[in-house]
């Protein structure tokens, strides 16, 4: 059952408004096109951005033409780095695409709760209950589904296994805890100054996200995560922030000042071996391995295992987190135009759209033996049973859940998370503050 409280329809509604004062027509009801083209071919439109290095976005239409070939999916473009504000206007001004990615389940709500998004509960049904596809009933939302998962991500702990060897250090077997990660990342630390290597850290926090560690915390805190979340308590971030400011201050990973000031990138650190530890989700894996052939990364074997976990106890069963990536369906849009596009989805979020996916290095959301197979295929990407175990033995979290106070609490949080690893304020006087705007919001009423 999604979080969703009296002020969502309240937020909801100021939303449909927006749109509406926006789009008049397109508020009510105004047609565009929707059948076939005069050739008896339908055309359906797909958002993506980053196309020359993302290419997911057209093998998966390229891949649906092929199985439809009647059906052509035409990309457009939009910028990595306000897609949401892009999309916001669009579906505001009446022009979106007909299918569009839903990034992350931070603005999910905002999309859905206008009525911006078609209903696809008849194409989500049969998968309902599936336990390959995760991630569908992220986006359930008053009963119906909204949006279809065609990624699904899983933070891991990757390893530098060439270094940890020269290092004489033992790999991670993935039954870490958080203190043992601290640990092991003094003892590595030690070896490298021994070594004299210069500007290489035991690990690489990238702190420029919040979910480095928020996401984490969230998942891993015993209870039900939603109701953390929406509870307006952040106290719970506390030790971990104070763990993270220590081992900045112990030199074991790059100082959040620094990653801030110099846009540090992961790749930058864990692919030019300035760091043996990275914890990252499974989306770095196939970019990994491609820059290690094309030779803009570092060559070295590495390997991934589940994330160290609070207690001994949790390590049989542990807990990542990580937000569906999904495709919804402009609500404009009726009749075959309509049929089409929902059909895409629900082929995107399946086997074959699967395996369309899996070939880019990109983890889809539907998970087989098959589909892992062809996703680890791949000279420089590992392929052994503890790889394979890192990817499918979490249970899986979501960074974000869904209600009206969503953008909210991460809004505040990202300024708790902002001040507290400049030293501009303590773990608990910042998360104190966050909890207290959060709480004044009036969206936890």
């Amino acid at each position: 059952m999604r979080f969703v409280r009296a002020a969502a329809r309240v937020v909801g509604a100021v939303l449909a408004m927006a749109l509406c004062v926006l789009a008049p027509a397109a508020c009510a009801g105004k047609a565009q096109p929707q059948g076939r083209n005069a050739d008896g071919t339908i055309t359906i439109t797909l958002a993506g951005w980053t196309l020359a290095t993302r290419p997911e976005f057209r093998a998966l239409a390229d891949a649906y033409h092929a199985q439809h070939p009647d059906v052509t999916v035409q990309v457009k473009e939009y910028s990595a780095d306000d897609y949401d504000k892009q999309l916001i206007a669009d579906l505001s001004a009446g022009s979106s695409t007909d299918v569009f990615p839903i990034k992350n389940l931070r603005m999910f709500y905002t999309y859905a709760h206008p009525g911006a998004l078609a209903d696809l509960s008849d194409v989500a049904a049969p998968y309902v209950g599936d336990h390959d596809l995760r991630g569908l009933e992220s986006y359930r939302l008053d009963g119906s589904i909204y949006a279809m998962p065609y990624r699904q991500d899983v933070w891991v702990l990757f390893y530098n296994r060439t270094m940890l060897a020269a290092l004489g250090i033992d790999e991670p077997d993935g039954a870490w805890t958080w203190d043992e990660y601290e640990r092991q990342c003094g003892q590595i630390g030690e070896a490298l100054k021994a070594r004299g290597d210069q500007g290489v850290y035991a690990t690489y926090h990238h702190t420029a996200w919040q979910s480095m560690p928020q996401g984490i915390a969230l998942a891993q805190r015993r209870g039900n995560p939603d109701s953390t979340f929406f509870s307006g308590d952040y106290s719970y971030l506390e030790p971990v922030y104070e763990r993270m400011v220590r081992m900045e201050d112990e030199g074991l990973t790059l100082p959040y000042n620094t990653v801030s000031s110099s846009k540090t990138t992961y790749q930058s650190q864990f692919g030019t071996q300035k760091a043996v530890l990275l914890p990252m989700a499974t989306w770095y894996m196939g970019p990994l391995a491609q820059a290690q052939q094309d030779g803009d990364a570092d060559r070295f074997e590495w390997g991934i295992v589940p994330l160290p976990q609070r207690s001994k106890a949790d390590v049989a069963h542990p807990k990542s987190f990580g937000d569906p990536t999904g495709f919804a369906v402009s609500s404009r849009l009726s009749g075959e135009r309509l049929a089409v596009a929902k059909d895409f989805v629900a082929w995107a979020s399946g086997e074959q759209g699967a395996m369309a996916l899996a070939k880019t290095g990109a983890l889809p959301a539907y998970w087989s033996d098959d589909v892992l197979d062809v996703f680890l295929d791949h000279p420089y990407m590992p392929d052994d049973e503890q790889t394979r175990t890192a990817i499918v033995s979490d249970t899986v979290v979501e960074e974000n859940p869904v209600g009206a106070a969503t953008q909210v609490i991460q809004d505040e949080l990202q300024i708790a998370h902002t001040s507290i690893l400049s030293r501009t304020r303590t773990p608990q006087d910042a998360l104190r503050r966050a909890s207290n705007a959060v709480k004044s919001s009036g969206l936890l009423d």
